[in-house]
């Protein structure tokens, strides 16, 4: 058993317990369940399994994104530049550099060692959310809850990892900068959701939460921790020119272009294939007569003739509402928020990157994890609306396998779905703990 501790300690991770003890106060140790023991069994049965899997869809370019990114960074290492026309794109040039420290290996090492960092970032992840958003629950209610949601979102893991991906990696430093932050390790945490930022833009929403909750520092060093990254690895590999060139064509074609691009096209682009479920690309599917799939059949989903200005009204009508509840959520300054309620605010804010990207692919649904692992942790009381939630995200996967499904966007329902769960369970939660003292 872990023996409980007074004081923050590094980020270890646990994969016995998928825990780490709350900083504020003892916790009871409780036995594990025979079901606990064998879901541990089943959670490292299935990582073992798809490891050859994901291993050969990499070394043989099987649809892997890994086999493009190690191209791109053998470009950077044998060229100095940055390869043209890579998925590699969509992020920022230094991303092509930071390649370059796995593709100096030989194709099928690195492979193997990308494998061992995806599950890594996944038992990762688990920890996080343990350590930081359940740190006021109970020890054998935190085991349990990170299990179960654990198992639950696996097989978009296990996507995850064949795809090549490193969302996961992303969600776990931006889960742990923000923890570290509410436990009031501004420094470190700052650092972890810089590096967040760096390898995605979406992590920003951790950062002007923070600003929100008037955590004004790490808010601003995260920033600058991203920017120096990039700056110095794009730098030092492509030159001030190029870096320069290739940030701008970066800005201006991806990062500022794509919602865009989405939701006024008037021909079908990569992005409004079925498998994006962001709010853009569904109201654009649903509200338009676009040819949103001409590659699959059904090819659309039409269900209203909206001209595209009135669809962009309506896409950024959408995002203004879903901004407002989440600040509303947020309302309470830093020092008056406790654990549970920044357990809840946390979730909620990794929970909406996947509502305010205009791409959002199905291993991107792994960030529903601190959202299901918040809702089953910290609300025994409600057991009817926690199985309710299991059995939407049950249903949204197995939908994801027809393609009509994929075109109506039953995941970002699902999402949509399970954030007003964690919400009105956290509000719930806080008027009930409030009430003894009126």
């Amino acid at each position: 058993m872990c023996s409980s501790v007074s004081s923050p300690a590094p980020p270890t991770v646990d994969l016995g317990h998928f825990r780490a003890p709350s900083p504020s106060r003892p916790q009871k140790q409780t036995g594990l369940s025979k079901w606990e023991r064998w879901g541990r069994l089943l959670f490292i049965g299935l990582l073992a399994a798809a490891a050859p899997l994901v291993w050969l869809r990499s070394v043989t370019d099987g649809g892997s994104d890994f086999f493009e990114y190690y191209a791109a960074g053998r470009y950077v290492l044998e060229h100095g530049a940055r390869q043209p026309d890579t998925i590699l794109a969509y992020y920022w040039p230094s991303l092509d550099v930071a390649w370059a420290a796995l593709a100096w290996m030989p194709l099928g090492m690195a492979a193997a060692v990308w494998c061992a960092v995806g599950c890594w970032c996944w038992i990762g992840l688990l920890g996080a959310v343990g350590r930081y958003l359940l740190a006021d629950v109970e020890d054998g209610a935190r085991r349990q809850s990170l299990l179960a949601a654990g198992l639950l979102v696996m097989p978009i893991v296990i996507l995850h990892l064949c795809l090549g991906a490193f969302h996961v990696l992303m969600l776990w430093w931006m889960v742990a900068g923000l923890g570290r932050v509410s436990q009031g390790r501004d420094r470190s945490g700052a650092v972890l959701l810089g590096l967040a930022v760096w390898v995605k833009l979406l992590p920003l929403l951790g950062a002007g939460y923070l600003l929100w909750k008037r955590k004004w520092r790490p808010a601003l060093l995260s920033i600058l921790v991203a920017l120096a990254i990039d700056a110095a690895l794009s730098l030092a590999a492509l030159g001030p020119q190029a870096a320069w060139q290739w940030h701008e064509r970066w800005w201006r074609q991806q990062a500022s272009d794509t919602t865009r691009r989405v939701l006024t096209s008037p021909t079908p682009l990569p992005e409004h294939r079925f498998k994006n479920q962001s709010p853009a690309a569904v109201l654009r599917r649903l509200l338009t007569p676009l040819l949103a799939d001409p590659w699959k059949k059904p090819d659309r989903v039409t269900l209203a003739n909206l001209s595209t200005s009135q669809v962009v009204v309506l896409y950024y009508t959408l995002v203004a509402l879903l901004g407002l509840g989440i600040v509303a959520v947020a309302r309470r300054p830093a020092g008056q928020t406790s654990a549970g309620q920044w357990g809840t605010e946390i979730a909620l804010v990794a929970l909406s990157t996947l509502w305010f990207s205009p791409v959002v692919w199905s291993y991107h649904n792994t960030a529903v994890l601190p959202a299901m692992a918040a809702v089953m942790g910290r609300e025994r009381r409600h057991p009817r609306l926690v199985w309710a939630i299991v059995v939407l995200w049950l249903i949204g996967m197995s939908l994801f396998a027809s393609s009509l499904a994929r075109g109506l966007g039953t995941m970002l329902w699902m999402s949509l779905g399970l954030g007003a769960a964690l919400v009105w369970m956290g509000q719930t939660r806080t008027a009930d703990t409030r009430a003894p003292e009126a």
